[in-house]
């Protein structure tokens, strides 16, 4: 009987619990992503609220990417340093208080500091699962797992961004804020109790030889980086290719579609979450074909050649039936779901033990749109307006945001045009150099002469 309780806690613990903990990091990374999106929703009320314009409006949006971006780089080194049980735990709950800040404020500037929070809080969760991940499951799932937790954040936004429309228009935004506030608290203390850092049996020779990257071979790694003229390259054509999540799903798309296709708080959210779903069904499939084609540059330039027509087909022909707006919006969703593959190239053009290093400095480089476009869109409405209803407040037309939302079309062109500039990579990354070891979540193995100081 001893030996059969064992052997049944043996196979939780090998089969069952590493994707349980790996699911309770995906959650706070769908809160993140909640988070993240929900302004969209909420946009007029908090104008409102506030008593700010559309400039304003971006900024707020700003100060969330203003923290989350730079973290990008250096979270790899605290999650090595400190495990993950509590870095989740307090990033979690830094989190929470900004949103508390954000929830409970009455002035523009409070609302800044609880957006900055709530960026400098999420800034771990996605990186978190990956850290859970490279610790309780095997290399084979690395990716799987990478990829469903992206798939599950981007449905929780959508289901989001679906449902809280209509509820925002009956009760408005600070109800929700605080029911979001109750999950985020109890989410944080859960944690630490439902997470462990690492299983419990003793760390392997091979587990000892995984070095945590020293602060000097970091700056070593980032110098390589900053200096290959393909990353600037790549870092700009993912900063324009996401655009779309960035400036119409994380924030105007809803405005939009109700002031420029005339459609319900709901119907505005059903289009901006089937978008988000096409993205979810695309990332795969075409990381699929990228994979068998040996091709990276190719089905980068071709789908974002093939959202930019649907873009621009969405803004300049105002005629469109929600049916039709469906359908357009779900197949650039779709198409979007290559910018993926700016990661991969990324990686590839760097040397192989530096391919966490790399995907952090492309996700920095991809996330900067948050800190530049929110606002530039904002002043541009702002600009274009010529409708004062009060207090400095205005009211946006259609013709304010097709105005304003143009440079998204205009940067899926930019990036499909500097697409053609990047190198092929045939699926393949440089040779590795043992001297420039990794800080992505599950460190290269490396001789032990060339470890580094831990």
């Amino acid at each position: 009987m001893i030996a059969e309780n064992r052997n049944s806690i043996s196979f939780f613990d090998k089969s069952v619990l590493p994707w349980f903990i790996c699911s309770v990091g995906m959650l706070f990374y769908c809160y993140n992503y909640f988070l993240r999106s929900s302004p969209s929703v909420m946009q007029h009320d908090l104008m409102q609220s506030f008593h700010i314009t559309a400039t304003q409006f971006g900024t707020l949006i700003l100060f969330y990417y203003v923290a989350y971006t730079p973290m990008q780089i250096p979270v790899g080194m605290i999650y090595d340093k400190f495990g993950a049980r509590f870095v989740l735990f307090f990033a979690c709950l830094t989190a929470v208080i900004g949103l508390m800040i954000f929830a409970s404020a009455d002035s523009f500037a409070l609302a800044c500091v609880g957006r900055f929070l709530i960026g400098l809080g999420t800034a771990f969760s996605y990186i978190g699962v990956l850290k859970l991940a490279s610790v309780w499951l095997p290399p084979s799932r690395f990716a799987a797992i990478a990829g469903l937790t992206t798939a599950v954040g981007m449905t929780s936004g959508a289901l989001a961004q679906k449902y809280l429309a209509s509820v925002v228009d009956v009760v408005g935004y600070k109800p929700i804020l605080h029911i979001a506030l109750i999950i985020g608290i109890l989410l944080s203390f859960a944690i630490p109790f439902l997470i462990k850092s690492r299983p419990n049996q003793a760390v392997n020779a091979a587990d000892a030889m995984r070095a945590p990257m020293s602060t000097k071979q970091l700056f070593s790694a980032l110098r390589v980086i900053f200096t290959n003229p393909q990353m600037w390259l790549i870092g700009a054509i993912g900063c324009v290719l996401y655009l779309p999540s960035i400036v119409l799903l994380d924030v105007y798309g809803i405005s939009y579609f109700k002031a420029a296709h005339e459609l319900t708080s709901q119907q505005a959210a059903n289009v901006s979450a089937l978008t988000l779903f096409g993205w979810i069904v695309g990332g795969p499939i075409i990381g699929i074909i990228s994979d068998k084609i040996k091709r990276r540059r190719t089905p980068l330039i071709i789908t974002s050649a093939i959202t930019a027509v649907l873009l621009y087909t969405i803004f300049y022909f105002p005629g469109l039936t929600i049916d039709e707006l469906s359908i357009i919006a779900f197949i650039a969703g779709f198409c979007c779901g290559a910018h993926p593959l700016c990661f991969a190239l990324g990686k590839e053009n760097n040397p192989t033990q530096m391919a966490g290093t790399a995907v952090a400095v492309t996700n920095m480089f991809i996330m900067m749109g948050g800190i530049f476009f929110p606002p530039l869109v904002g002043r541009l409405l702002d600009l274009h307006t010529t409708n004062v209803i009060g207090n400095g407040l205005h009211a946006y037309t259609a013709g304010d945001y097709t105005f304003a939302l143009s440079i998204v079309p205009l940067g899926i062109v930019l990036g499909t045009v500097l697409s053609l500039f990047l190198k092929e990579t045939y699926c393949e990354s440089q040779a590795a150099e043992a001297s420039e070891p990794s800080i992505f979540m599950r460190p290269i193995l490396l001789k032990p002469e060339v470890q580094g100081t831990h």
